[in-house]
């Protein structure tokens, strides 16, 4: 008689809670990076003019590699958190987020910040949940969906 394992591993409420607080900062490092990188970086290689192509879309390219840097950080902090598939949680959350920035960008500063934090969170939450699922393929499947879902989901709001 073989003890057949549970679909879902286990993971202990206090370390969820750890993930979606590792989310919120990581939100947060997101959106002060990438106002830092826009003012005092790209703004002075890109907009000498500024009427050039690349100023227009200046917070985007802020915002994305922010996204990158602060990705690198988050499987850091997982990795040590000892949280299960670490880089399908951040590159998930990478995923969905993408191009974040834009989608911001007529909003004010606070309110900037109040949307990074809960969905860098929420979005750390749910693919912290998604990794938990045991058989590969269902993680991937079920990945694959939620990913295209929260990609899909402003296009149509």
């Amino acid at each position: 008689m073989t003890e057949s394992k549970p679909a879902i591993i286990d993971q202990d409420v206090r370390l969820s809670a750890k993930v979606a607080l590792t989310g919120a900062v990581i939100g947060i490092a997101v959106w002060g990076l990438a106002i830092l990188l826009e003012r005092f970086v790209l703004k002075s290689i890109f907009c000498g003019d500024p009427s050039a192509a690349a100023c227009t879309d200046i917070a985007t390219y802020a915002g994305n590699i922010a996204a990158v840097i602060m990705a690198i950080i988050g499987v850091v902090v997982l990795v040590r958190l000892s949280v299960f598939r670490p880089l399908l949680i951040v590159l998930g959350a990478a995923i969905s987020l993408w191009g974040l920035a834009a989608w911001l960008s007529g909003l004010s500063m606070l309110e900037q910040l109040c949307w990074s934090v809960l969905l860098y969170a929420l979005l750390y939450s749910l693919y912290a949940w998604i990794a938990r699922i045991r058989n590969a393929i269902v993680v991937l499947v079920v990945f694959a969906v939620a990913a295209v879902a929260t990609r899909l989901i402003p296009i149509f709001v």
